[in-house]
């Protein structure tokens, strides 16, 4: 299963559980695809900690960390 088909099964099931997908898939195409999809965010490979840090603390509900 491909992450992209991972999160259709998980978004197909109910569940609102954040999802940031990490990928080397940059073009825009495939971006709009996953967030289509149900992603809360998209991180593209590689980055940073500080950049996985932003994106956690951007889907995360205040007071949950």
């Amino acid at each position: 299963m491909s992450g992209l088909e991972a999160v259709k099964a998980i978004r197909a099931g109910g569940s609102k559980t954040p999802i940031i997908m990490v990928t080397t898939e940059a073009e825009k195409s495939r971006v709009i695809e996953a967030i289509r999809a149900g992603v809360n965010d998209y991180l593209i490979k590689p980055f940073t900690p500080p950049q996985l840090a932003e994106k956690i603390k951007a889907v995360l509900p205040v007071g949950a960390a």
